[in-house]
């Protein structure tokens, strides 16, 4: 059995525990951290899970607050300067 995890496993950031706090309650963070989405298609998302998955809706200021979060540290990565090595990146 895996250890749970804690909050700071998150970059800092305004919205991290509330991040955190919801997230956790139905998936670990690994399948945040290895995301990289625009805050359109991270806004999407919780419609989705709230559809598909049963994830209690989520609206207003607590919504807008991990959609801002997960759009600022898990947005889409950058493309790697032309003829720039990708792994040094």
């Amino acid at each position: 059995m895996q250890p749970a995890e804690e909050e700071t496993i998150l970059p800092e950031g305004h919205g991290r525990a509330e991040t955190f706090g919801y997230c956790v309650a139905c998936h670990n963070t690994a399948i945040i951290r290895r995301s990289h989405f625009t805050r359109a298609q991270w806004d999407g998302l919780m419609d989705w899970m709230t559809e598909k998955h049963g994830m209690n809706a989520l609206d207003g200021e607590l919504r807008q607050t991990i959609v801002d979060y997960l759009a600022t540290h898990f947005g889409p990565r950058q493309a790697p300067a032309r003829g720039g090595n990708p792994f040094l990146n």
